[in-house]
């Protein structure tokens, strides 16, 4: 639910988790937004995140026309 502004830049990386208790049982392998980043930047376009900490997060795709 929603991340820290200080921790958004780190999700794009590799294996990256915000948090940190979750482990590969629960959930997620940490690569997802580095691919989706990827795939943006090979489309020339750009994604972006806008999250409230403890309300929700938003992941927005810009496509060039």
């Amino acid at each position: 639910m929603g991340i820290p502004q200080g921790e958004i830049e780190n999700t794009f990386e590799r294996f990256y988790r915000v948090d940190k208790a979750r482990s590969r049982e629960t959930g997620g392998s940490g690569l997802g937004l580095h691919i989706a980043k990827s795939i943006m930047k090979l489309h020339k376009g750009e994604i972006k995140i806008i999250s409230k900490e403890g309300v929700d997060t938003e992941v927005r795709l810009f496509f060039p026309i």
